[in-house]
Formats: C-alpha cells, structure tokens, sequence
C-alpha cells in the first residue's frame, strides 16, 4: 500500500466553498492534526474536470457495468470500497504493478466522529467565538 505524504484538494469556484471558513481554518492546522500536508486549489466555475473528476467517474463507471452485468450489489458504502479495491488490485495483477493505479480508501462512520469529537468541536467553538469579534489573527 502507498503511503500518502499529502493531500491535494480541487475545488471549482461554487459559492458554497467560501461560505465554509470553518474549511479553510481546519486547512491551517491539517499538518498539526493529521501529521499531512494540506494544499486546497479553486479554479474557476465551469472551467473543466480535475484528474479527481475523471477518477471518480472510472471507479462509479466500472462498479456501475459490474452491478448491471455481473448481478453484483453494492449498497453501501464499504461495498463500493471493497468492489473498487478488488478491482484496482486484479488490474494491477493483472499488468504486473506492484500497486494500484488508485488507491482507494475507507474511514468508518466512528473515526470520522472521534476526529468530530476530539478535534473539530472545540475548533469551531473558537472559530464561532471569533466571529462574534469581527476579526482574525492567526499565528503558528
């Protein structure tokens, strides 16, 4: 398995993304929490599919054909891991690659929630304490 040394976010300009400072300010402390890089990219609405768009649709394009072709169901969510990293693994297998072209990866609903709690909460409680001053300092 591949050792992911950073994470690359792409965003097209919808509004909704800069509605969400609490976004941007996990963005600052990414390194801090996670011991990763973090760097977040918008680009203009309407202006093109990123390599993560063309990924996705690969990934729902294979499981779709197998699900109609193969009487194969995914339900859920872990479903739809498992099938894809299956999948990557045959092909790669199958081209004589040590590793995937992609890899996928899965958090269960509890790790998601113990970063909520553990993290996350008392972040946005200092961020909806800032809010009330009207301004930001950051220093790191």
């Amino acid at each position: 398995m591949h050792c992911v040394k950073s994470i690359l976010l792409f965003s097209d300009g919808a509004s909704g993304h800069f509605k969400n400072n609490a976004s941007i300010f996990n963005l600052i402390h990414h390194k801090v929490d996670f011991e990763l890089e973090a760097c977040w990219t918008f680009t203009a609405t309407g202006h093109g599919k990123s390599a993560g768009d063309g990924i996705g649709a690969a990934l729902k394009s294979t499981a779709r054909r197998a699900t109609l072709s193969k009487n194969i169901l995914l339900s859920t969510a872990k479903d739809f891991f498992e099938f894809c990293q299956k999948q990557q693994l045959g092909i790669a297998e199958k081209s004589n690659r040590d590793n995937p072209a992609i890899d996928v990866f899965y958090l269960e609903a509890d790790e998601i929630e113990e970063v909520k709690n553990n993290i996350l909460n008392s972040r946005f409680e200092k961020l909806k304490a800032l809010r009330k001053k009207k301004y930001l300092i950051y220093s790191s």
